[in-house]
């Protein structure tokens, strides 16, 4: 029961650290640039992730045979997300915006389960599991309102 209370301790922080890091991309690309703002963001996740390679030693093969292409997306997904939220943030606010991304991450989360996507193992949808999205998005619509 301890390992699951820290996992979701840590979902709570990455989803904490989502709202922070878009707002603070989107403050920055108001004053430097959507551009600029997407460049140092990269230059600060690249500074720090070589510091957590090197710490845990770089014992790492990059690019095992066999290992299919789909699980290289990671990267290009990061940065559609730090760019769509520098750019929507200012426009329609953190909350809504946020309440968005949760809307989309479940609805994707749903599909990768129920079809055992990426290596995931498959847990079908539910009537449960979809009423579950439901009330996601009833509370997309409420925090807009």
């Amino acid at each position: 029961m301890t390992s699951k209370l820290l996992f979701v301790v840590l979902a709570v922080l990455a989803g904490m650290a989502m709202a922070l890091h878009a707002s603070a991309n989107a403050g920055l690309s108001q004053r430097v640039g959507l551009g600029a703002a997407l460049v140092l963001n990269t230059l600060i996740v690249l500074a720090a992730t070589l510091v957590f390679f090197f710490a845990r030693g770089p014992h790492a093969n990059f690019f095992p045979a066999g290992t299919p292409w789909a699980l290289y997306i990671g990267g290009a997904c990061g940065f559609v997300i730090i760019l769509c939220l520098a750019f929507v943030f200012p426009k329609i606010g953190a909350a809504w915006a946020i309440a968005l991304v949760v809307l989309g991450q479940s609805a994707a989360a749903l599909a990768i389960d129920h079809y055992g996507l990426l290596g995931m193992p498959r847990d079908p949808i539910t009537v449960s599991r979809a009423a579950g999205l439901a009330l996601v998005a009833f509370g997309v619509t409420m925090i807009r309102h």
